[in-house]
């Protein structure tokens, strides 16, 4: 495969470059669209070295960078795009700097640029950001502009350096099971029994399935149980993550749930993630609570953390959640690729529509609420109806695989970089 490589400078920092450099640094050309917003663009030797600056001048709306044309890209090829930037002034680094690939080829505007927007410090100094990511060149693309971008930073200025471009392999497929269950427990005498059915029946569908991650309902200590709040909430650590923790063990799963839990005096309405090894993975607290729930005296959360899994980062919302933008939005700005949802009942528009305005995948376990799995679009891959007999909704997810449409491109993408 042929590869694609513009050099700003030699190797220095901590950031290895690809061989075979076929652009010179002559290649960039300043540009912006408007010459009264434009940035004062200017070329440098720093340690003979050479470096692209911009500068905002004090224009709050700045918009303008470095373009370099790049010829014989293939169609259809994956490409790592790397890229050191030294800013300074610059109040948002994801809203103020960009890196843009503009495809060039038989699709006319239809083909959207792709962002490479997210950013890791790149060694030493620590002032210095690197931008990388490996993309692919959409069909029937022949060239890409790459362009280096400065917007909207009255005070923002930023000197670019060892920028390039060359073939990649494709990434490894980074896949899980999941498997949404729908159970409802009835007739139990007490919390802890809801729970124990609970159990028994996650048992058979992980001996079945084989998931990676299983996903339970809303309160499984509390549900289909008589009793207060009070007679059902324990402490986390407890039985229920107990019984669970034994189960994630013997199938090697993740497995996720909300209940009740008991803090000092208050009670809450908490998710679970528990590990294969049987380990608590990480908690969280109901922020969304509707009025029945405020008026039995549960008390709300107050943060929306993101836990690593070995296949993905993950995300949980608890039912009421999803009639509210904000949850899955902090979610997904905290880089969740994967929203679990134990949910007693809802609006199936607004929970589907979280996925598809976060680009994010999406898995439900109801009770009056199908149990299903949403990919980023917003379709339906499996599904479990809330008025039929218990079962489980079970899907493999890729978490490499992108959804570029037309005009828009990936839309996790374009919201990540576009969102204010």
């Amino acid at each position: 495969m042929l590869a694609l490589t513009l050099l700003l400078l030699g190797p220095a920092l901590d950031l290895a470059l690809p061989s075979g450099n076929l652009v010179t640094p002559s290649c960039w050309e300043s540009f912006a669209p408007r010459a009264v917003n434009a940035p004062v663009a200017s070329r440098a030797t720093e340690g003979g070295d050479p470096v692209l600056s911009l500068e905002s001048g004090g224009k709050r709306f700045v918009y303008g960078g470095w373009r370099c044309p790049v010829e014989g890209i293939e169609a259809g090829g994956f490409y790592r795009l790397q890229a050191q930037a030294l800013p300074a002034g610059i109040e948002s680094v994801r809203e103020s700097l960009t890196v843009l690939l503009r495809w060039k080829g038989d699709f006319g505007a239809e083909v959207a640029p792709t962002y490479v927007w997210e950013t890791r410090p790149a060694g030493s100094p620590e002032s210095v950001l690197l931008f990388d990511r490996v993309v692919q060149a959409p069909p029937r693309t022949r060239a890409v502009d790459i362009e280096l971008v400065l917007q909207w930073s009255a005070a923002g200025r930023v000197k670019w350096r060892q920028v390039s471009l060359a073939t990649a392999p494709p990434p490894s497929p980074r896949k899980a099971r999941v498997a949404a269950v729908w159970f409802r427990p009835r007739g139990a005498k007490s919390g802890a029994e809801a729970m124990a059915q609970v159990a028994a029946y996650a048992d058979t569908i992980a001996a079945k399935h084989r998931p990676d991650v299983l996903l339970l309902g809303e309160a499984i200590n509390h549900a289909g149980a008589p009793g207060s709040l009070d007679d059902h909430a324990e402490l986390i650590p407890g039985p229920t993550t107990a019984r669970f923790a034994e189960l994630a063990r013997r199938h090697s799963t993740y497995v996720a749930f909300s209940l009740l839990e008991r803090s000092g005096p208050d009670i809450f309405n908490t998710g679970v993630l528990i590990d294969r090894r049987g380990t608590i993975a990480g908690t969280y607290r109901k922020v969304q609570l509707p009025q029945e729930e405020v008026a039995a005296g549960e008390a709300p959360g107050d943060a929306f953390p993101v836990f690593q899994a070995d296949f993905g980062k993950v995300g949980l919302m608890i039912c009421h959640d999803t009639s509210f933008p904000e949850p899955a939005r902090e979610l997904s700005r905290g880089g969740a690729e994967l929203i679990l949802v134990p949910i007693w009942g809802g609006r199936t528009p607004l929970v589907r529509a979280r996925a598809i305005e976060n680009g994010v995948w999406l898995a439900t376990a109801g009770y009056d609420y199908d149990s299903e799995i949403v990919d980023p679009l917003g379709n339906v891959l499996a599904s479990v109806p809330h008025d039929t007999a218990p079962g489980a909704a079970v899907a493999e997810i890729d978490f490499t695989r992108t959804f570029p449409e037309p005009w828009i491109g990936n839309w996790r993408d374009t919201v990540g970089k576009q969102r204010r």
